[in-house]
């Protein structure tokens, strides 16, 4: 793995005619492989990653704090290096160039949301999403392997995966962000938080972090399912969610 590790840090003059402009790693070997801070840019480069830890990735506009595992996206004009602030540093990478993706494809990979300039090029995951991630990325490196005669066909798809993936994930967030925000009880006994990215956390009186778990939006239905397992559902009406025998209130909303 040391020579990939060689193969992401010295560029696309590296790339032989055989590797069809595409390689998978596994992110623990990059870090190792590169000098601290990780830079994301590299000429002639998209990457596709599955990040896992402690990690700060900045350009020179802005800088993301990734605790936990995300989805990340670079073009080859963004400036973005990666700091790792853990040890516990997992997860996998796939580099590539433009003809990989759009020697097949009609759509130009520079006008997708996650590759576009000023776009979102993170995706924070659930336990959940990570493990069907982290599933696409393991395929690919055991494709990478093979000697199938149409791998690189079949290694596109799951690119093609990843970013539907994303831009999916994108679109769920985009419904569920008008029920973002705090939800409580006439009495503010139940303070009921719905988090971006699918996650919520429920204090009762005193007690914070009562109840913690994911969520769903299907329109202006809601599903819950509690990190301890059991599942709950209810239902927003006039700006009110009815849920579990509750009524609750945006907090802003309230008189």
């Amino acid at each position: 793995m040391a020579d990939r590790g060689r193969f992401y840090r010295q560029g696309a003059d590296n790339v032989k005619d055989g590797m069809k402009h595409f390689d998978v790693l596994r992110w623990e070997d990059v870090v190792q492989s590169e000098p601290r801070p990780v830079k994301a840019y590299r000429p002639d480069y998209y990457k596709i990653g599955l990040i896992r830890g402690h990690n700060l990735c900045r350009d020179t506009d802005r800088s993301i704090n990734i605790s936990g595992a995300a989805l990340v996206f670079f073009n080859p004009q963004a400036p973005y290096v990666c700091e790792s602030l853990s040890d516990d540093q997992t997860g996998f990478l796939c580099i590539f160039r433009e003809p990989f993706f759009t020697e097949r494809m009609k759509e130009n990979i520079s006008r997708l949301p996650m590759f576009m300039a000023g776009g979102e090029p993170f995706c924070f995951l659930t336990k959940e999403q990570e493990k069907v991630v982290s599933g696409i990325f393991g395929r690919m490196l055991d494709e990478l392997s093979s000697d199938y005669l149409y791998k690189y066909d079949l290694l596109r798809n799951y690119v093609t995966e990843l970013i539907h993936f994303a831009l999916k994930k994108k679109r769920t967030m985009e419904d569920n962000n008008k029920y973002v925000g705090m939800w409580v009880t006439a009495d503010g006994y139940i303070r009921h938080e719905l988090l971006p990215g699918g996650r919520y956390d429920e204090a009762r009186g005193n007690r914070k972090s009562a109840y913690q778990g994911s969520y769903r939006l299907t329109g202006d239905h809601i599903d819950y399912k509690d990190d301890t397992g059991f599942i709950a559902d209810g239902d927003f009406r006039d700006g009110v969610l009815y849920h579990a025998g509750m009524i609750l209130y945006r907090e802003e909303k309230r008189s």
